[in-house]
């Protein structure tokens, strides 16, 4: 019996002696209250811990709004029903880790409450013994087995939506890419045809630069050649257009 026990009891001998009638003197008190300041209560962290979980008699509410195992369950099987868990869903960020770990204690608690309701039944008739336990086993059965289904909706609609994000950058980084190589492909079609109307032009050049040194040859050898080839133009132009033949005459 520990201290808050002891304390308790001293209380309720108290009470009930003063409801029967019996005296109960200043000096009573003082020695009760000196005998419960024997009890300190556990000393060691392993001891304070087991003494913390007294009153814990099922766990289902969670110990101070913590998860605490129970001394009766194996705390390798809880690991390795995280590490399943884990395994499955791969968790990529801290906040699929924190759902993931919800899930496992939500998993585990549902069970316990399950184990917990057979208590509650006759081995042999399978009758409901205590009616009142039973129904509150079940209730916290329904409320984990809720959230863990709560968790794991969460982590799917979270990565859902990290899915479609990351699908659309893709889509925008593939758009940008086309995009890119479409300027490429057109920047190169544009080189392609300045160089075409460089090459003409050299083209061009050259066959003028041909022309007049031919013409500069054949005047050197005829000497009439000239006037005979501005005749032969003036003739042709008066068969094309005699209005620019008369002006050029």
């Amino acid at each position: 019996m520990n201290r808050k026990e002891r304390r308790a009891a001293a209380h309720k001998e108290l009470k009930l002696a003063r409801k029967a009638g019996f005296p109960v003197s200043d000096a009573q008190l003082t020695a009760n209250r000196a005998n419960a300041q024997l009890s300190t209560g556990p000393k060691s962290d392993a001891g304070r811990a087991i003494s913390s979980q007294n009153r814990t008699t099922h766990g289902l509410a969670r110990h101070n709004g913590s998860f605490v195992l129970l001394s009766s369950e194996d705390p390798n099987g809880f690991e390795a029903l995280k590490a399943s868990l884990a395994a499955e869903h791969q968790p990529s960020t801290e906040t699929e880790s924190i759902l993931i770990n919800s899930m496992a204690e939500s998993h585990w608690l549902a069970n316990r409450a399950q184990t917990l309701q057979n208590t509650c039944l006759d081995p042999q008739t399978g009758q409901i013994t205590d009616a009142a336990m039973f129904s509150l086993y079940l209730r916290y059965q329904t409320t984990h087995t809720r959230a863990f289904h709560k968790c794991l909706n969460d982590l799917l609609k979270l990565r859902s939506e990290r899915r479609k994000t990351e699908n659309g950058f893709e889509a925008q980084e593939r758009k940008n890419e086309e995009l890119r190589l479409q300027n490429e492909r057109n920047e190169r079609k544009k080189e392609h045809h300045e160089w075409d109307i460089r090459l003409k032009r050299c083209e061009l050049g050259s066959q003028i630069t041909k022309n007049v040194i031919a013409n500069a040859n054949a005047t050197i050898e005829n000497p009439g050649f000239q006037a005979q080839f501005d005749a032969e133009m003036v003739r042709h132009l008066q068969n094309k257009r005699p209005e620019v033949a008369k002006a050029a005459a």
